[in-house]
């Protein structure tokens, strides 16, 4: 049933796509495997094949991050480009593969309404399509066809005889990671009842029968779950005459077994069994899910924006130990002194040199702190793959604006580390906590897996190397002091900040220790909100009033609870904005003009007032006035999947940044 299918590359390590995402194709919908199984890192590590060197990304400061969780990890290797020859379906590079499977693989047939799983699918098939070439059967099979009207129609000699499957919308996902088709053979013997808590709930009682002949049926007169009936064509089997609906297929629970096939518990970072408020000890479970759902995937992806490599001298690093043990410690003052006399260092940089013990474990935010200060303290350098010019920003001071750089050239480099099911997962707790340890905030408690069947003993991993351009705007941190001082006063501003820490506290979505700190600093929290939401209708605005598309352009936020307070808004290499469209924005007239139409545009939202007014939206209710018509973004724009965003803080009249704009 193997088949090539050509994918752009960047989807293998997106937003919404990698291992263990559902990719749809014009073949069907495919998972995409651990990545150790795909044939190009199978051959690698099996030795069989050499890594060539420029596939693989160089990225020291990159790596070294990984190598905390991947201790055994020495290479970033680049996704295979699997581009197919010229004019045909086969790949450039037969060894160039990256494996998926048919998922959902229940499959049914639009002209006779047949369901079955794709094994079964596949059996018939071979049983009918008379050729002593197993390949030839195995092509025409591709993608996978009804064999019951084939074989009808080949007998009454119809001209068309192949009628592709399609495949059934509805999946399981549980909060342990783990997917799964919903139990369609056991659908026709069923007990629908009310539990405990008078909910509805769905019982399965085995196959009505030995030899099922499923059908799957619609009825258009009725669009909801009810028109859509599973029936059992079996003259001999006793449900023969029923249509069981698939009326309350979203609330079906079904528990997750292990090898030995017992029910999975939800377990605490020690491995003890968490308990509910009755004391039984709390089981995984399967939900049912359409396969297109956002719920069904969240990936875990590290990015890094390239930075040229300092290399320190050792005299350099004896003057900064020097310095630091003739006076109390103070990595601004070193910094001072070697900057002014020899070469610019950053304080991580000085805070390596002094403290390698503490290097082990890098915060993404720490992580991230070290670009911010790079460029905001140096001029450009003298390398390709980070090139940019500071704007003068002296029209900016109304909007809060400390610097604008046009960065004509970037690299960034991402690299999926694991992914996560139902809810998603901060990266700072999967790397710190590592994946096999996790604590539950509830019954729903989500646990990452990773991208190989290897864990964190993988030696490779793979990545995507991505060139463009963007706009990086620093703020002005003492008009932000400022502001929210004076808004702090304002009773509605401590209600409304309130109300989304209160959310936060209460969802699912487990908060980073750096998420927890922020909620527990409040102007910590209304910076973020109010960068994270600048950002947001900054990208609407440019896609409104300069044409490109949303999904072409990505934030990269820099906010931590002392030092960095910036954006960078940027586009990929082949995007629409880039090669100049967007960095030719930064002008500063320009720039202005988009500023002004943004705020306006803020303050006019189409689902007005109930979006202005609500006191929780989106995941985990972690956004008050801030939807699609305002301020949400497509996923592969948003780092954050849309949440901590308030339009509020920038617009309103009592306590708005840019009240008075």
């Amino acid at each position: 049933m193997a088949k090539y299918t050509e994918l752009q590359t960047r989807k293998l390590i997106s937003s919404y796509g990698g291992v263990g995402s559902i990719i749809e194709t014009i073949d069907g919908a495919l998972m995409i495997k651990d990545f150790d199984k795909w044939k190009y890192f199978f051959l690698i590590e099996k030795g069989t094949i050499e890594v060539e060197d420029n596939e693989i990304i160089n990225d020291d400061r990159l790596l070294k991050r990984l190598k905390f969780y991947f201790p055994e990890l020495n290479q970033i290797v680049k996704v295979p480009a699997n581009t197919s020859m010229f004019n045909s379906q086969f790949p450039d590079k037969k060894n160039h593969i990256i494996d998926a499977e048919y998922f959902p693989k229940w499959m049914y047939c639009n002209k006779c309404n047949s369901i079955k799983h794709i094994d079964d699918w596949y059996k018939g098939w071979k049983n009918v399509f008379y050729s002593k070439d197993i390949n030839k059967a195995n092509d025409a099979f591709t993608p996978p066809k009804c064999y019951k009207c084939y074989n009808n129609a080949k007998k009454n000699k119809e001209k068309r005889r192949y009628y592709v499957l399609e495949q059934v919308r509805f999946i399981m996902t549980a909060p342990n990671g783990n997917i799964k088709d919903i139990p369609w053979q056991n659908w026709t013997n069923l007990t629908r009842e009310k539990d405990e808590n008078g909910q509805k709930k769905i019982t399965f009682n085995g196959k009505c029968c030995n030899k099922q002949d499923l059908r799957y049926l619609k009825d258009g007169r009725n669009p909801d779950f009810t028109g859509v009936r599973i029936q059992c064509k079996n003259p001999e089997c006793k449900t023969n005459a029923k249509q069981e609906p698939l009326g309350g297929l979203m609330g079906l629970r079904v528990p997750d077994f292990n090898e030995n096939g017992e029910i999975k518990t939800i377990v605490d970072a020690d491995g003890n069994p968490v308990l509910d408020v009755k004391g039984n000890e709390q089981k995984v479970m399967f939900k049912a899910v359409i396969r297109t759902s956002n719920s069904v995937y969240y990936p875990l992806i590290t990015n890094s924006l390239y930075l040229p490599t300092i290399v320190i001298k050792k005299d350099i690093k004896d003057k900064i130990k020097t310095l630091y043990e003739d006076a109390e410690f103070s990595a601004e003052k070193i910094q001072g002194k070697i900057n002014n006399e020899q070469l610019q260092l950053t304080i991580s940089q000085i805070e390596e040199i002094m403290f390698p013990e503490n290097q082990d474990f890098i915060k993404e935010v720490d992580y991230r702190l070290r670009e911010y200060q790079y460029l905001t303290t140096n001029d450009s350098p003298d390398d390709k793959n980070l090139v940019f010019e500071e704007v003068n920003s002296n029209l900016l001071g109304d909007f809060g604006i400390n610097k604008l750089l046009k960065i004509n050239r970037l690299k960034l480099t991402s690299v999926q580390t694991g992914y996560s099911r139902q809810d998603p997962i901060d990266k700072d707790l999967f790397a710190n906590k590592t994946m096999d340890d996790y604590i539950p905030v509830s019954q729903h408690a989500v646990k990452a897996k990773y991208t190989t069947s290897k864990g964190k003993n993988t030696k490779l991993l793979p990545g995507i190397e991505s060139f463009g351009e963007g706009i990086f705007i620093d703020f002005d941190k003492g008009k932000i002091n400022s502001w929210f001082k004076n808004c702090s006063k304002n009773e509605s501003f401590k209600k409304r900040i309130e109300t989304l820490k209160n959310n936060a506290e209460t969802s699912n979505f487990t908060p980073s220790e750096e998420k927890q700190k922020m909620l527990n600093n409040l102007e910590y929290l209304t910076t973020f909100l109010f960068i994270h939401t600048f950002s947001h209708i900054l990208i609407k605005e440019l896609e409104f009033l300069t044409g490109y598309p949303a999904t072409s352009l990505s934030e990269r936020l820099y906010v931590n609870e002392e030092e960095m307070q910036g954006v960078l808004i940027y586009t990929m290499a082949g995007a629409e904005g880039s090669f100049g469209g967007l960095v030719s924005q930064a002008n500063p007239e320009r720039f202005s003009k988009i500023l002004y139409s943004s705020l306006a545009r803020a303050k006019d939202c189409a689902s007005d007032p109930i979006c202005y007014h609500s006191e929780g939206q989106g995941v985990g209710g972690l956004n008050l006035a801030s939807c699609y018509s305002c301020g949400l973004l497509p996923e592969t724009s948003c780092e954050e999947f849309n949440s901590y965003l308030d339009r509020a803080i920038l617009i309103d009249d009592e306590f708005g940044f840019y009240k008075d704009n």
